[in-house]
């Protein structure tokens, strides 16, 4: 059984996560926007460009195809990480009873 001190520990250090992962996002999204303003078109119009090889191999689109795919997986730990603070939360509270 895990004690009160390591759940705290635990849910403590998935907020750090959730926070430096939430920091991240703002500074990919800022890139990713950056792009969006360069080419005059959105993310989805890239993507869809991109994938079907109507842009070239310029390295911009790469960079820009990378912060894409990175800032899904970031949102995808995002989720992971609010689901085990849930879990947490609800085992603490558990305890309590």
């Amino acid at each position: 059984m895990i004690s009160t001190t390591d759940d705290k520990i635990i849910k403590e250090s998935l907020k750090r996560e959730l926070a430096l992962l939430e920091a991240k996002i703002g500074l990919v999204k800022r890139e990713i926007e950056e792009f969006e303003r360069k080419y005059s078109m959105n993310s989805d119009e890239f993507l869809k460009k991109f994938e079907s090889g109507e842009l070239g191999d310029e390295q911009d689109f790469f960079e820009w195809w990378g912060l894409l795919k990175g800032l899904k997986k970031l949102e995808e730990n995002i989720k992971k990480i609010k689901a085990l603070l849930s879990f947490v939360e609800s085992c603490q509270l558990n305890h309590l009873r």
